[in-house]
């Protein structure tokens, strides 16, 4: 018989604790990263000018101006239309630069915290000692950690992937139609967790259940893609992002299929070992998986959503590298791409190794499993003072490069017009109108450049060696008034000698050419609109 608790001594609930607990444990991960890395939280900004082109994407919707880029005219760049609506926050108010960028931070982590939340309740049937253990770790993983205060849409896209194995846990009828739109909006390829999902999570066997599911994911899908589609056609006359258009490409002389699948091998070779797990663990849980998927009869329903979770992870990986086809994968530009996999291949460690080592050596006692859980998290958190450190540096360098452009550019009138290579900190902190050379920010760079070009000579060029090219018709036709260059070693790109940026001023009516990726653009140099101050020409 049990006895009532003490009025003097009174008891959670068991719910209670492990929420304290875990709140606790996500304090503990974010004041880490203040302690190892002030410098970033009280200097920094964002270690990717693409977590500034989402920064102007947020203000502007913040502003009420929809997905727009230069202010007032629609674009089609922002490829996390939901993140743009959820980091809007961060800018309602009109709040200065350093404030939008700490908000921008935190919620990051917010999201990424309540992410590993949701894998300690995907997974708390299999015993809160091994649920905790799986929630640990996605919580004190480097590159999720890194990436969740990076101001990139990422812990946003986790958190989607998690909640949608939630709602199909929790059965829920039609809500699942929420997860197809979030999917797609918070990452284009998220749309594969969606219907990959309920093939691991089936609370209801049959096939019935099943093409339920993927009926309200198709639902959500294509009326959130609809929308998106519908501004996309508005703002640029095509239908999908510019980044697909811009971007999307093959290896010359190389076939589709053969270039996909060599990128999709390389992701699964090269990147998935540094971002989740050495190849000796990962070799050990994929054995693991597949006696789980193998001896269904002697396992629990839990081992085998481990599995199938950790199948949905390596699938998505390999897809988004196979049409990403980039050979590049230690830089975070491009690691970001597979990051929203991570939960399902960092959690289901601890989920089949323990119903492993219980089944096995139940002999030794409990001390050992506990251990086992103990240290999971704790190992792999060893690798956070060297992530980082390269994310501090990261933003080190942008803040370097772009963002003192951008600064510069504050100073020109809103009718001048700056040919710019990196968009985001350019149009974030500038004044003027930024045309977006890659076009993914400039949509109509996509159907006739010169044209749109020649609508807008140019008063300010951008230039960095080995990325662009620029012959003015006379020597003397452009002058260099802003060069800046990378003060810590350039860790953005593998091409170092994008650590030197120059921003060159046009002398008006002079004429050149401008020449990227093997084209050629013809400019005429803009007479300077009237600026509220001066500007003061810069040595090289």
């Amino acid at each position: 018989m049990n006895s009532p608790s003490s009025p003097s001594t009174p008891s959670l609930p068991d719910g209670r604790v492990t929420g304290l607990v875990g709140v606790l444990c996500a304090l503990a991960v974010l004041m880490s990263t203040f302690a190892l890395v002030p410098d970033y939280w009280r200097e920094r900004g964002f270690p990717l000018d693409d977590a500034w082109i989402h920064a102007v994407y947020a203000r502007s919707v913040a502003r009420g101006e929809g997905l727009s880029y230069n202010p007032g005219e629609p674009a089609t760049g922002e490829t996390s239309p939901l993140w743009a609506i959820v980091a809007s926050v961060a800018y309602l108010g009109e709040p200065g630069a350093e404030r939008s960028v700490l908000v921008t931070k935190l919620l990051g982590f917010l999201l990424h915290a309540l992410t590993a939340a949701g894998c300690y309740l995907m997974f708390r049937d299999a015993g809160r000692r091994w649920a905790a253990s799986a929630a640990l770790l996605v919580l004190v993983s480097p590159h999720l950690v890194a990436a969740s205060i990076s101001g990139m849409e990422v812990p946003l896209a986790t958190l989607v992937a998690v909640g949608c194995v939630l709602v199909l846990l929790g059965q829920r009828p039609g809500l699942y139609a929420l997860c197809g739109a979030a999917g797609l909006l918070a990452r284009p390829e998220g749309g594969l967790f969606v219907f990959l999902l309920p093939l691991v999570v089936r609370p209801q066997p049959g096939l019935r259940p099943l093409v339920r599911r993927w009926v309200e994911a198709g639902v959500g899908v294509v009326l959130a893609g609809g929308a998106w589609a519908a501004w996309n056609l508005h703002a640029s006359g095509r239908p999908l992002p510019g980044t697909f258009y811009a971007k999307v490409t093959t290896h010359p002389g190389e076939p589709l299929l053969l270039s996909m699948l060599r990128a999709a091998w390389l992701g699964l070779w090269k990147l998935l070992p540094e971002l989740a797990l050495p190849w000796p663990v990962l070799v050990v849980l994929a054995v693991l998986a597949l006696r789980a998927a193998v001896y269904r009869r002697t396992t629990t329903v839990t081992e085998r959503r481990a599995a199938g979770l950790l199948a949905v992870g390596l699938v998505f990986v390999a897809v988004s590298m196979a049409l990403l086809r980039q050979s590049i994968v230690q830089i975070f530009y491009l690691q970001r791409y597979v990051l929203p996999a991570l939960p399902f291949i960092l959690a289901p460690l601890p989920i089949l190794l323990g119903a492993w080592m219980e089944s096995r050596l139940a002999q030794h006692g409990p001390r050992l499993p506990v251990l086992v859980a103990v240290a999971l998290p704790l190992v792999v958190a060893t690798g956070l003072v060297p992530r980082l450190e390269r994310l501090e540096n990261d933003a080190h360098n942008i803040d370097d490069l772009q963002v003192q452009e951008g600064l510069f550019l504050a100073r020109a009138s809103p009718e001048d017009v700056a040919w710019m290579l990196d968009a985001g900190a350019s149009r974030f902190f500038g004044r003027a109108f930024v045309v977006d050379l890659l076009a993914l920010n400039s949509p109509r760079m996509l159907d006739d450049a010169q044209a749109y070009l020649a609508e807008h000579p140019p008063r300010f060029l951008e230039w960095t060696r080995g990325w662009a090219a620029i012959r003015p018709d006379t020597p003397s036709g452009l002058h260099p008034v802003a060069t800046v260059q990378a003060t810590t070693p350039y860790t953005v790109t593998p091409l170092r000698t994008m650590d030197t940026r120059i921003l060159l001023e046009c002398v008006p009516g002079t004429r050149g050419i401008y020449t990227r990726n093997n084209k050629d653009w013809r400019y005429q140099c803009a007479a300077p609109a009237p600026a509220p101050q001066g500007l003061t020409p810069a040595g090289p």
